[in-house]
C-alpha cells in the first residue's frame, strides 16, 4: 500500500458516511469485521450486522448535524504478511466546525483481489457515544 493508496482509503471510508453510501462502506470492509471501542469489543460477522451499525453511524451524523468527515493519515506500517496498520486522525465537521475533538485510530488494512479492505479498527469512538447504543450492552450490532 503506498501513502496515496491509504489517503485515497480514507476518502472513501469518509465520503460514505457523508453520501449515505453503504455500498461504499461495504467495499472497504473484510468481513466479519471487528469495532474495538472504549465501552469494549464489536464484531460485525456479516452484511446485515455491518448495515445495521452504518445505520447507527448516519443516526449519530444527524444527532451532530456531521457534513463533512475528514480522516488526516498518521502513519502506515507494513505488517510484512500482506496487512497493514493505518493509523489516522479523524474530525467530524458541521460547517468547518468541529462537533467533537478529533481522535485517532488505528485499522488494520488487507489486500485482497477486489482492493484494499479493513478488518478492524482500533479505537473506534464511533456513533456509541452519541446514539447511547452499544451491542455489547446490548446485544444488537
Amino acid at each position: 500500500m503506498t501513502e496515496a493508496e491509504f489517503r485515497a482509503f480514507l476518502d472513501d471510508i469518509s465520503a460514505c458516511f457523508t453520501r449515505f453510501d453503504f455500498a461504499l462502506w461495504r467495499s472497504r470492509i473484510l468481513l466479519p469485521f471487528s469495532l474495538v471501542t472504549r465501552d469494549g469489543p464489536v464484531l460485525l460477522p456479516d452484511e446485515a450486522a455491518l448495515a445495521r451499525n452504518f445505520e447507527l453511524y448516519l443516526e449519530s451524523e444527524r444527532i451532530l448535524c456531521v457534513d463533512e468527515v475528514y480522516r488526516r493519515p498518521i502513519s502506515l506500517e507494513d505488517c510484512r504478511d500482506g496487512t497493514w496498520i493505518g493509523t489516522y486522525e479523524t474530525q467530524l465537521l458541521c460547517r468547518g466546525q468541529r462537533v467533537t475533538p478529533p481522535y485517532i485510530s488505528s485499522a488494520l488494512i488487507h489486500a485482497t483481489a477486489e482492493g484494499w479492505r479493513m478488518s478492524s479498527i482500533l479505537n473506534a469512538l464511533g456513533h456509541h457515544s452519541w446514539t447511547g447504543t452499544h451491542p455489547t450492552r446490548e446485544g444488537k450490532t
